[in-house]
């Protein structure tokens, strides 16, 4: 493993302040240009290690130590060593000059006895905060205490935009920190503390003790992550205030998390016992007036000012030059100066996850494929797909991960979901991954907690309007998105789904399609690729994957009506993920190339499902066709799309009802000068490819983090 000049222990699944706390001293320590290591000391199995340090490891600023091997260290600095269980036996592999044991609450003898043989060095206490000082003082042992308290270095203000939060209200926030200790003691006082009555968001992290709500009571305006589900720096973000309103005298103070929380523009609102150590930054009162003077702060005029002074009295209360002059001294470093400017450690290439849905066809597939095509080396695309798209995918040149769908396990969706998750988790933890892009209707809690668990992996959207009558449950998860990407719809103006309401929420671009006009291959060498004389008609027949119609049926009696009209070319495409083979008629060609639509041009017409990529396809290209709607309420309105195309001259549109007009249609289509009038209108409606400016916003989100 190697030397390190400091070693910082604890257990780091710990539920309190302490993940928070290790974070930020890892940050100073990489700036200060010394080698940290992280010992996970757990105190029960089978915890999952808190964001906060997941993050720290991910981000580079700190390694992981074994003891399987001796290690040695200038310094160990041991956090919350009251909680601990007993020490490892493999202890003795870990060699220092110097051990801090940096107390959180009050220590007692048995502590003591356990401690003190610990890695036989030289051993100084340091209490967090005057109350555990004087409980140290109380044992008058003869030990080695620091003069001063070990506060967190909780770093510089940061400015935030808080008029991009638009949202009309304020969000309020509360952080469960292990224990009831942490909270309020009657519910009438969370009630208060917390109104449950819409007029702002609330949001915890953590739950309430069940004695204090229950689930079944848990108010519908309050929005619940379970703790550990996101890195702290990330759960405030959120936040316009931050209430902290312990019952009594808790043993522990979360002094990093309120103290991070004034430092990014938040108000603290707490109780005014707490002001000897937080200073003058945040907002002092009794429980039951907490809301009350938070709201009041947040609504005065002169906010900005209020914000920026309290951000500079916890800086003040919680300096990093205190942090740095401290670790230099106990580690018996040279230089105490921490540089004026530092970098994070990233890959060489920033990665981003790619999650295509499992779709009936290959729309999410070609939508984050077009995208991934315009990275222009501004990140590297990894893709992971439920599809039968995977052969695909590696063909176009991406790293691939394939995981199996719901449907294709059958499992109870709400395991799978859980079962994705970690899988995602995994996914973006190996490929070092900074973003986590989604195309797919239903954004599930899985893929929201696996990027928020993975921090700082950012998550994008990319979200289709045109939603049919099955809205997903999920759309309210779009809060915990950091970009929502919205592909544009020529027939915008018909959405009456559910997202028509929501554009502001969203990125909105031009409609997104694989290829560009001049991708495509000229009539002449797209026909001899296909076997097509192109001195002759040839008509494109796509109707889907057949996941909800019998495309067989459907295929058949259009084969049958084109089969009328003499010399016309017949080309079928079958899907990769079709349900069933189109090689039933011997007179037609079946087609399954991917992308098709390279070989546009050498179609006279065709006849297609509405489904987007079809669509836009169709219009960008100047392909004139006959569209046959997919209505199945599970897909997205194909019918309005059709319906609007048909309305500006652009396609004609045939219900499947009515599918004995078909010879009358394919009639029109066969004639040049009734085809040439579709181009023209379709002409009228083409616009640019969205796809470069999706990937340039995914591009900008990563240069922001």
């Amino acid at each position: 493993m190697g030397d390190f000049d400091v070693v910082l222990a604890a257990d780091f699944a710990s539920a309190g302040d302490t993940g928070a706390r290790v974070a930020a001293e890892c940050a100073v320590q990489w700036d200060m240009g010394i080698r940290t290591g992280l010992l996970h000391l757990p105190s029960a199995p089978g915890r999952r290690i808190v964001t906060d340090v997941h993050r720290c490891l991910r981000e580079r600023l700190a390694e992981i130590v074994g003891l399987d091997q001796p290690v040695s260290t200038r310094l160990l600095v041991v956090h919350a060593p009251t909680a601990l269980a007993p020490l490892p036996a493999n202890l003795a592999n870990l060699r220092t000059q110097r051990v801090v044991l940096v107390h959180d609450r009050s220590p007692d003898r048995d502590t003591l006895g356990r401690l003190m043989g610990l890695a036989r060095a030289p051993i100084v206490w340091a209490p967090t905060n005057r109350w555990v000082r004087a409980a140290i003082d109380a044992l008058g042992l003869p030990i080695d205490v620091e003069e001063i308290d070990w506060r967190p270095p909780v770093g510089a203000p940061t400015r935030r935009d808080r008029s991009a939060r638009g949202k009309g209200r304020f969000t309020i926030g509360h952080i469960d920190f292990g224990g009831a200790a942490h909270w309020p003691d009657r519910a009438e006082a969370l009630a208060s503390l917390l109104p449950a009555d819409g007029s702002v968001d609330i949001r915890l992290l953590g739950r309430p003790p069940a004695a204090l709500l229950s689930r079944d009571t848990m108010p519908d305006a309050w929005r619940v992550r379970e703790r550990g589900a996101m890195t702290i720096d990330a759960f405030l973000d959120g936040l316009d205030a931050l209430v902290y309103a312990p019952a009594g005298m808790p043993e522990t103070v979360p002094d990093t998390v309120l103290g991070l929380a004034l430092t990014k523009g938040c108000v603290v609102a707490t109780l005014p016992h707490l002001r000897h150590h937080l200073g003058d930054g945040p907002v002092y009162g009794e429980c039951g007036d907490l809301f009350r003077a938070a709201i009041s702060i947040l609504e005065r005029p002169d906010l900005p000012d209020v914000l920026e002074r309290a951000a500079l009295s916890a800086t003040r209360q919680f300096p990093r030059q205190l942090h740095v002059e401290r670790v230099t001294r106990l580690a018996g470093l040279r230089s105490t100066a921490l540089p004026v400017t530092a970098t994070r450690p990233r890959p060489r290439t920033r990665r981003v996850l790619f999650l295509a849905s499992n779709g009936v066809g290959l729309g999410h597939v070609s939508r984050l494929l077009a995208i991934a095509n315009r990275s222009a080396g501004r990140f590297e695309p990894i893709f992971v797909s439920h599809a039968q798209a995977l052969p695909l995918l590696r063909g176009s040149g991406y790293p691939s991960e394939y995981l199996p769908s719901l449907s294709d396990t059958g499992a109870d969706p709400r395991l799978w979901d859980r079962w994705l998750r970690s899988e995602l988790e995994r996914l973006i933890y190996a490929y070092e991954a900074e973003a986590l892009v989604f195309d797919g209707n239903n954004p599930t809690p899985g893929i929201v907690k696996a990027a928020q668990a993975q921090a700082p992996c950012r998550l994008v959207w990319v979200r289709r309007g045109m939603s049919g009558p099955l809205a997903s449950p999920y759309l309210s998860n779009a809060e915990h998105f950091d970009l929502i990407i919205e592909p544009g719809e020529i027939a915008a103006e018909r959405d009456r789904g559910a997202t028509a309401s929501l554009r502001h929420e969203a990125l909105q671009i031009d409609p997104v399609t694989l290829l560009d006009p001049g991708d495509l291959l000229d009539r002449e060498e797209a026909g001899r690729l296909l076997g097509l004389d192109p001195s002759r008609q040839a008509v494109l027949v796509q109707l889907g994957a057949g996941a909800h119609r019998d495309v067989v049926s459907l295929v058949d009696r259009v084969v049958r009506c084109l089969r009328t009209f003499a010399g016309l070319q017949i080309v079928i495409a079958e899907w990769a993920n079709a349900t069933a083979p189109l090689s039933l008629w011997p007179d037609t060609t079946v087609v399954s190339a991917f992308p098709l639509s390279r070989f546009l041009r050498a179609f006279d017409f065709c006849i297609s499902a509405a489904g987007y990529n079809s669509f836009h396809e169709a219009i960008a290209f100047g392909v004139p066709t006959v569209f046959i709607a997919t209505t199945h309420e599970a897909v997205d309105d194909q019918r309005g799309r059709a319906r609007y195309a048909q309305d500006m001259g652009a396609a004609l549109e045939l219900p499947e009802d009515k599918l004995f007009q078909l010879p009358a249609v394919c009639a029109v289509m066969l004639d040049h000068r009734a085809r040439a009038v579709i181009r023209e209108k379709c002409a009228l409606l083409r616009k640019p490819n969205g796809a470069e400016r999706a990937a340039g916003a995914i591009a900008e989100l990563l240069s922001a983090a």
